[in-house]
């Protein structure tokens, strides 16, 4: 659980990476995904959004791989 910071308010507000809007929902994850990494914070996005997936990678957030057995 992350308290929803006025600087990760205020960062889901501004421009995302990439040509297509993004949710307001993907959007406050991401910015608080940055907001963490930010901190020193171990953070990986779990998302089968290929669009979500797509800006993270392009903020730099790394995306979490599931290791098959």
């Amino acid at each position: 659980m992350l308290e929803l910071m006025p600087e990760v308010l205020e960062r889901a507000l501004h421009a995302f990476p990439g040509s297509e809007p993004l949710r307001t929902l993907d959007a406050l994850h991401l910015a608080s995904c940055a907001y963490l990494i930010e901190r020193g914070q171990l953070v990986s996005l779990a998302s089968y959004d290929q669009r979500m997936n797509s800006v993270a990678q392009s903020m730099e957030i790394p995306l979490f791989q599931l290791d098959k057995p």
